[in-house]
């Protein structure tokens, strides 16, 4: 703690944010009390998206991107980033390819810290009342669950099936489907 010339006591303290690689650079707060932080990469390079040789020649910024991530103290936070692009020297017409972190998916609004706290918040829940507790869009929440959660399942990765559980309206879904 220090005090400073108008009586006022300043307390500092660390939040994990579960982003791995990054420095921030400036944390504001709006007028709603949201935090935003601006943070930069710490890694350095990424792979050529024509030839898949790993460059490290630094060529510009992307634009910013606004990311979604994990409240701190009930209010929301939202990631301030502007990607690195590097310069492949191996091709012939040098093209540039934007960093891709590790913490978010490319088009995705939200980190994926904060992804997995939304499947964690859609068990016993509706995907409306999920919207509306987070404040995010229906289609935003759904958009998450299609990323995650696989749409049938690969039974070429079954070898056995131990246990088969039926309740009793799936029992009248078999039988409405058997007597049509």
């Amino acid at each position: 703690m220090t005090d400073n010339l108008a009586g006022v006591v300043t307390t500092t303290f660390e939040v994990n944010l579960d982003i791995p690689n990054i420095q921030i650079e400036q944390v504001e707060v709006d007028r709603e009390g949201h935090y935003r932080m601006t943070v930069h990469s710490t890694d350095c390079g990424t792979s050529c998206h024509k030839c898949g040789h790993f460059i490290d020649h630094f060529h510009s910024h992307g634009e910013f991107i606004t990311l979604r991530h994990l409240s701190i103290f009930n209010q929301q936070v939202n990631i301030y980033f502007r990607p690195d692009r590097y310069q492949c020297m191996e091709c012939v017409d040098h093209p540039t390819t934007t960093q891709q972190p590790a913490w978010y998916e490319y088009r995705s609004r939200q980190t994926q810290a904060f992804e997995k706290h939304i499947l964690l918040a859609c068990v016993n829940s509706t995907v409306s009342d999920v919207s509306i507790k987070e404040h995010l869009g229906y289609e935003a929440v759904r958009g998450i669950i299609d990323r995650y959660i696989a749409k049938g399942v690969d039974w070429a990765t079954i070898k056995k099936l131990e246990v088969i559980g039926l309740d009793e309206i799936a029992l009248k879904k078999a039988t409405q489907i058997l007597s049509r």
